[in-house]
């Protein structure tokens, strides 16, 4: 597993700035906002998924998530979409080559920016052929 760095305190590198950084990634996108991203080391497209929470369970996810519990994650209720702070996010690919997460925390008394609450985690290889699955469920849909 690969950890993104911590930038501030509290506050780590997000998952996408991480993954371009370490040239994992190519940019398939059509006119800079269009498309996909792909695995660099297969060609694969990048799925996305993103599933919010309410702040009540903020600590519960985070502790969840620092310990590799991903079906307690998914225990978690849903928070509405799209008008929770909270939220996770997964870049994958469907054969499980590259699986990535982080937690987020949108802060729009910040201007709108999201901070990193956690490090992002990168499994790749048989790392990510592990808990691919699991990531497949985050996405709550919108």
């Amino acid at each position: 597993m690969i950890l993104t760095p911590e930038k501030a305190a509290n506050e780590y590198v997000h998952l996408l700035e991480f993954l371009k950084d370490q040239d994992l990634l190519i940019d398939a996108r059509k006119f800079w906002i269009f498309g996909n991203w792909k695995y660099k080391a297969t060609g694969e497209v990048m799925e996305y998924g993103l599933r919010y929470f309410e702040r009540a369970y903020q600590e519960e996810l985070l502790h969840l998530f620092n310990e590799n519990d991903w079906e307690g994650i998914l225990q978690l209720p849903m928070g509405e979409y799209g008008r929770c702070a909270t939220q996770i996010a997964t870049r994958y690919c469907d054969s499980g080559e590259i699986v990535s997460l982080q937690v987020y925390e949108a802060r729009p008394h910040e201007d709108g920016r999201t901070v990193g609450l956690t490090p992002g985690k990168v499994f790749i290889g048989e790392e990510g052929k592990a808990i691919v699955q699991w990531a497949k469920q985050i996405d709550q849909g919108g």
